[in-house]
Formats: C-alpha cells, sequence, structure tokens
C-alpha cells in the first residue's frame, strides 16, 4: 500500500498535471507490493468464505424480487386481496395502480432503512447492524403471514421488510469491502450481487413449484409458502455472518486497536503480529488526510461540503446507482411473469425462471471482469450491449409481435425473451454488480456510510417509481416502454465515460488524489 505521507510530499514537489502520472505509477507499484505481501503470508480461501458467508444478506433481496412478481400474479393472491371483482373470472382482482403501489412500496421502505438504520452500522458496527436488520425482516415477513384478508396489512408488512433490506444493502457491501483484501475486493463485494441473483432464482422456481404442486390454486399456501421461507433465509444469513470478525476499519476508527488488528489478520489469514498486518491498521486508525488538502473534519455536512469534491463525488455515486435502476432491469424481474403471459408463451412462470437463471449465470462473468477490464470499462460496455438488446426488444414487441391485430405472434414472443436474455446477460455481467463496488470505493472512511446511504436510497426511490407506474405505463403504450429505458441506457454510456473514475486497486488515499488533482483521469490503474 502507498504511504499516505509519503505521497503527500511526493506530490507537493509536482505540478497538479503530473498527478495523474503519479497515481498511475504509484497504483500500479502498490498493487504489486500488496499482492507480493499477501502471497507471502496469506491465503485467499478463508476471506473468501467468510466474504460469501456475508454476502448472502443480499440473498434476501432477491427472494423479494424473485417472488412478489409472481405471488401476485397467482389467483390466489388476487382472490384473497384484491378489492375489485372481475365478473369474467369471478374473483377478486388488484387495479394496476394499487398493484404497482403493493409491489413499489417495499422499495420506500429500503429508502427509508438505508438513511435511518444503516446509521446502526457506525455506532454499533456494520455486523451489529445487519443483525438488526435480520431481526426486523422477521418481523415484516410475519406481519405478512398474520393477516389473509386485508391487502393494508400485506402492504404495511412489505414497508417493514423494506426497512431492512435497505439496511442490509448499506451495510452488507460495505462490511465487505472493508473487510476485504484489497487485490480482490472488487471480487468480493460482487458476491452481494451474484446473491441477490441467486436469490431471485430459487425465488422464481419456488413460485413455479407451489403452482404446479398445490391442487387448489386458491390456496392460500400459494403464496404464504413462498414468503414464509424469508424466515429461513434470514436465519442462514444470522448463522454465517456470525463467523465474520468485525470490520477493521470500524475497530481502528474506533481506537481499538487490538480488535482491529485480530479482524484484519482473520481476514488476510496472518498472524496478528506481522508487519503488514501492524502497519495496515496504523494507516486505518488515521484519518485519512487527502493530498494537498487539509480536511479537517466539517459536522454532519462534510459528506457534502468536505474536500476533496466529496459533492462531486456524491452526484457521481447517486447517479450510478439511478442509472442501475433505469436500466429497466426490474422492468423484467417484478413484472416478467405479466409480461411474457402476453407475448403468447404458455407458462410465464417458466420463462422467469429461465431470464433468472440466465442473470445468476453471468453474475459469475462480472467476477471474472471487475478485476480485469475495471469498473468504469465494465459499466460502458454494460450499457451499449443493454442499450442495443433493449431497443430490439421493445421494436420487436412493439412492431412484429401483433402484427395482425390478433393472436401475438409465438416467433416474435420467442425472439424478445431471447435479447430479453442477451439483455441481462449484459446487466449481471457489469451494471448490476459494478455500481456496488463503485459506491463501495468512491468514498473516504469518514463519510462512506452517510454517502452510500444516500446513493443507495436513491437507488430504492428510483425502483419504487418504476415498480409502481410500470403496470399503467405498460397498459398504456405497450412494449414501447423498452424505448424509455434505452434512451436512460444512451445517457449512461456518456455519464460514465466522462465522470466515473477508475478506482480498481486503488487505496482511499489515492481515490482522493484523484479528486485533488482537479481532473478525473482517463485511466488510474495503468
Amino acid at each position: 500500500m502507498v504511504d499516505t505521507n509519503n505521497v503527500n510530499s511526493d506530490i507537493s514537489v509536482k505540478d497538479e498535471a503530473d498527478v495523474d502520472e503519479f497515481l498511475r505509477t504509484s497504483a500500479t507499484k502498490s498493487a504489486r507490493l500488496d499482492e507480493s505481501e499477501y502471497r507471502k503470508h496469506g491465503s485467499l480461501i478463508k476471506p473468501v468464505l467468510l466474504c460469501l458467508a456475508t454476502s448472502f444478506g443480499g440473498f434476501i433481496f432477491g427472494w423479494d424480487i424473485g417472488t412478489i412478481g409472481g405471488i401476485t400474479n397467482m389467483p390466489a393472491f388476487q382472490n384473497t386481496f384484491g378489492n375489485r371483482f372481475d365478473p369474467d373470472t369471478g374473483l377478486n382482482r388488484f387495479p394496476d395502480m394499487l398493484l404497482g403501489l403493493i409491489i413499489a412500496v417495499f422499495n420506500i421502505g429500503c429508502a427509508v432503512g438505508g438513511l435511518t438504520l444503516a446509521k446502526v452500522g457506525d455506532k454499533r458496527g456494520r455486523r451489529m447492524g445487519i443483525c438488526v436488520a435480520l431481526g426486523i425482516y422477521v418481523i415484516g415477513v410475519s406481519i405478512q403471514l398474520l393477516h389473509t384478508h386485508a391487502w393494508f396489512q400485506f402492504f404495511f408488512g412489505r414497508i417493514i421488510t423494506g426497512f431492512s433490506v435497505g439496511t442490509s444493502a448499506v451495510l452488507v457491501p460495505m462490511f465487505v469491502s472493508e473487510s476485504a483484501p484489497v487485490q480482490i475486493r472488487g471480487a468480493m463485494v460482487v458476491l452481494y450481487q451474484l446473491m441477490i441473483t441467486f436469490g431471485i432464482l430459487l425465488g422464481n422456481t419456488v413460485n413455479f413449484a407451489c403452482k404446479r404442486t398445490i391442487a387448489d390454486s386458491l390456496s392460500n399456501n400459494n403464496w404464504q409458502i413462498p414468503i414464509g421461507l424469508g424466515i429461513f433465509w434470514a436465519a442462514i444469513v444470522l448463522a454465517g455472518i456470525s463467523f465474520m470478525p468485525e470490520s477493521a476499519h470500524f475497530l481502528a476508527a474506533g481506537g481499538r486497536m487490538e480488535s482491529a488488528r485480530k479482524s484484519f489478520a482473520i481476514m488476510n489469514s496472518m498472524e496478528t503480529t506481522d508487519e503488514y498486518v501492524i502497519n495496515q491498521v496504523e494507516k486505518m486508525s488515521r484519518p485519512n488526510i487527502p493530498v494537498n488538502v487539509q480536511d479537517e473534519p466539517k459536522g454532519k455536512w462534510e459528506f457534502i461540503t468536505g474536500e476533496p469534491k466529496l459533492l462531486l463525488r456524491l452526484f457521481v455515486g447517486i447517479m450510478v446507482m439511478a442509472f442501475q435502476q433505469l436500466t429497466g432491469v426490474n422492468y423484467f424481474f417484478y413484472y416478467g411473469t405479466t409480461l411474457f403471459s402476453s407475448v403468447g408463451i404458455e407458462d410465464s412462470y417458466i420463462t422467469a425462471i429461465i431470464l433468472s437463471a440466465v442473470n445468476f449465470l453471468s453474475t459469475f462473468i462480472g467476477i471474472y471482469i471487475v478485476e480485469r477490464l475495471g469498473r468504469r470499462s465494465c459499466l460502458v460496455l454494460g450499457s451499449v450491449g443493454m442499450f442495443t438488446n433493449m431497443a430490439i426488444y421493445a421494436s420487436i414487441g412493439s412492431f412484429a409481435l401483433n402484427r395482425d391485430g390478433v393472436l401475438p405472434n409465438r416467433t416474435a414472443g420467442y425472439l424478445m425473451i431471447v435479447f430479453t436474455c442477451l439483455y441481462i446477460i449484459c446487466f449481471a455481467s457489469t451494471s448490476g454488480p459494478v455500481t456496488f463496488v463503485v459506491i463501495s470505493e468512491l468514498f473516504p472512511t469518514r463519510t462512506k456510510a452517510i454517502s452510500m446511504a444516500i446513493c443507495t436510497s436513491v437507488n430504492w426511490l428510483v425502483n419504487f417509481l418504476i415498480s409502481l407506474l410500470t403496470p399503467t405505463i405498460t397498459r398504456a403504450i405497450g412494449f414501447k416502454y423498452g424505448y424509455v429505458f434505452a434512451l436512460f441506457l444512451f445517457v449512461s454510456i456518456f455519464f460514465f465515460y466522462a465522470l466515473v473514475p477508475e478506482t480498481k486497486g486503488l487505496t482511499i488515499d489515492q481515490v482522493d488524489a484523484i479528486y485533488a488533482g482537479k481532473k478525473i483521469p482517463d485511466e488510474s490503474d495503468n
């Protein structure tokens, strides 16, 4: 790792125009030094397993995405909670806006939880914060299950589970980012997204199993089993996180140096007396002072007024997280069952499983390329691929699916599924996981919690709007809705290229140096 004092002294004798070259050289030397030190001292097996166990916290979020679309499309759920009688089916159903609100309100809970409950992670530690979130999740699931006729109680339960998932969405990537060895940090943060995709896949599979195995399609077991299983998953997350030591960064910042050394040593498979462990924890205990900037604490508004350019960094983080939702991915995952039943596919639940399986498997590509292509390249290339496939999907759905105006063209329907799968491959290998990596590396430790909470909350709020409005918009303009997402994807290409710095392999001090240099370099990892 590059020593902060040396960074400051070296740059002080250089012009600002030389900052980029210095960073490229120092980052490369730093990465090589850390890698050689790590190979000499520790094994990657233990930290990978511990990060994987912690990242399972993302599974619960994926479980909701994977189950809620299928659940709300089940006759049993619609008939139990629906407030309008449909004479054609003889069952109750939901109006479009209310259905969208029931699905979307989860995201409001997530946004509030990310901004408020995530602060427990700053005061009591990352691990304790996640444990509190899991307890709240169990309460929310129980509320959804306790009453089987009032939609507003189910609605309230989804808000409570949202509090939990929003908190975990801030704390789990932060916990993993602070704990993982720097040379595999990006790949380890991607594990969080991998667990989300696994949750989506398993959720869709359980929905399908309930639909096929429960003889009575109006039995409440159809929707209660997928929701009730959430308590079981929460217990697994709690068991896994119990093996993870508290973040060394959190411990060192609180002056608990001995505990910090133990944590760092465990996560790097080293001894607490190792010189490398002692040096790294000592650096964590010092507030990271940006290059050429006297960044004294500025109180509770430091995440906005602080230097170097913390407001710009917050804006970049907010937009990165907003664009992740504006890709339109949850248009498919929340409403895929409904969407593909309208294109002539006989069993849209099977289609949902196919899409979620593609999503899960493609995330492994993201684990591989995030440390090879870098963060910014992944985002740019992913947006190009998603834009292309979304535009083709929307065009087929708008102009080829119902050319005769009567029945859906089955060939066009299958082509739409193909291009949806190609779109998901692009998302799952780039934007899906890499956005969490970017915001976990973008901010200094002293403002990371609040900055990540704000960025993640924006992600939830955008997701809320998409989830709420999709049924109504789709009914109004059909598959032309895909052009809206294609437009945002087109804009994101230029945003990522111009404003997102490459943070692969950089320390917090080096990221600060990029912004202190008063320009964002084209490549900071070469």
